[in-house]
């Protein structure tokens, strides 16, 4: 059995309802930046106007960013320290999904450090500088995909060297973390399969990779278990508030959880090298686009199939007589099936298909150092390719 070290300092407050909560709990401090995304969602919705009455009743006064781009840039995330800096926040609240909560987790690194934010990213063109601290972070999620919300990841791109990194640090495990299943109940299907799919990957990627040891591999099976089941039911009837629960606990904190634990691994590479390129492009729908192909190349080379083995059984699925980890490759189909992703064309989202060799050069100079196995800039090519229509 593997060594490893549990850090999740995160203090979690989930369920039905508790976003009322923000009006009575101890924040880590006084002034707060409120970053939203530039939609007006949260605005229209009324949950921007619910959150704001709140922290007041909590006699926390709020300074608005609302600038967030649906991936969120290093230049919006200079804005937004420079709007804390000059308004005096003490922390941050990141209101929405992923883009919010890491543009809100960005921030609060250059709030602590100097520079620029690329000198603190580890891949890339990145300065790889050590990041020494940041401002506190507190998240109220309205998705249920990214894990952020418990996670020490944000996802940044940036706009000149068309790169999508992680930065990954302690420091910004948010402190508090609100995660209401009724904030989500507005989430459009085809969103709510996009951070559904997205929440699957992080949980399938976290437990084949080389850092997973057994403790993450029960956030990730069970993870696995409930999206399996609850996904198709929440796309069918958005306003069921069971399947809103199970889709949230699974993606917000069972692969938070094995976010923290564990690491995504090239298929989430390959799928923000797509983002970085088209800023357009959805997250989850970038993973979806290649999983198939993806998967169906990795058993068929015969890599980790006990894994995939046990991930079939996870999804309900039967060994396939003479196809050892095909059980997997079953489940994952078929979940794409009934929920209309089986076939989503990557030339929806404006790539272009003499744009595949690139999308494969820049996965592979980021490196897929948690992959348990080695694919080469060929096979990323191939699935590609494949993928391509």
């Amino acid at each position: 059995m593997k060594s490893f070290q549990s850090y999740i300092p995160t203090r979690i407050i989930f369920g039905t309802g508790t976003l009322k909560e923000l009006g009575q709990i101890k924040l880590p401090g006084k002034r707060a930046l409120l970053c939203v995304t530039d939609d007006r969602l949260m605005e229209t919705l009324g949950i921007q106007q619910k959150v704001i009455d709140l922290l007041k009743v909590n006699h926390i006064e709020v300074v608005m960013f609302d600038s967030v781009t649906q991936n969120p840039t290093r230049k919006g995330v200079v804005e937004a320290a420079l709007t804390a800096k000059e308004n005096k926040c003490d922390f941050f609240i990141g209101l929405g999904g992923g883009s919010s909560i890491d543009t809100a987790k960005a921030a609060s690194i250059m709030m602590a450090n100097e520079g620029d934010l690329w000198d603190y990213a580890q891949a890339g063109t990145g300065g790889r500088k050590e990041v020494r601290g940041a401002f506190p972070v507190v998240t109220i999620t309205t998705t249920a995909g990214t894990g952020t919300e418990c996670d020490p990841w944000c996802v940044i791109t940036n706009e000149d060297t068309k790169e999508k990194l992680d930065f990954g640090t302690d420091a910004v495990f948010p402190v508090v973390s609100i995660i209401d299943p009724e904030l989500m109940l507005t989430l459009p299907p085809v969103l709510t399969l996009y951070q559904g799919f997205d929440a699957l990957f992080h949980a399938i990627e976290c437990y084949i990779a080389n850092c997973s040891v057994d403790f993450t591999n029960i956030y990730c099976i069970e993870a696995i278990t409930r999206i399996v089941k609850w996904l198709p039911i929440v796309h069918e009837d958005g306003l069921d508030i069971e399947a809103r629960t199970n889709i949230s606990y699974a993606a917000n904190v069972l692969c938070g959880y094995a976010q923290s634990l564990s690491a995504t691994i090239s298929p989430h590479i390959i799928g923000q090298c797509m983002s970085g390129l088209y800023p357009e492009f959805v997250h989850g729908a970038s993973l979806i686009v290649t999983a198939e192909e993806y998967y169906k190349m990795v058993i068929e080379k015969g890599y980790i199939l006990d894994k995939f083995e046990a991930m079939g059984e996870a999804m309900g699925e039967t060994f396939v007589e003479g196809k050892k980890g095909y059980s997997f490759l079953v489940g994952l189909v078929k979940l794409l099936d009934k929920t209309g992703m089986r076939n989503l064309p990557m030339s929806q989202f404006g790539v272009k298909k003499n744009d595949i060799e690139q999308i494969a050069q820049n996965s592979m100079t980021i490196g897929f150092d948690f992959d348990p196995y080695t694919l080469t800039k060929d096979d990323i090519i191939s699935i590609l390719e494949k993928t391509y229509y």
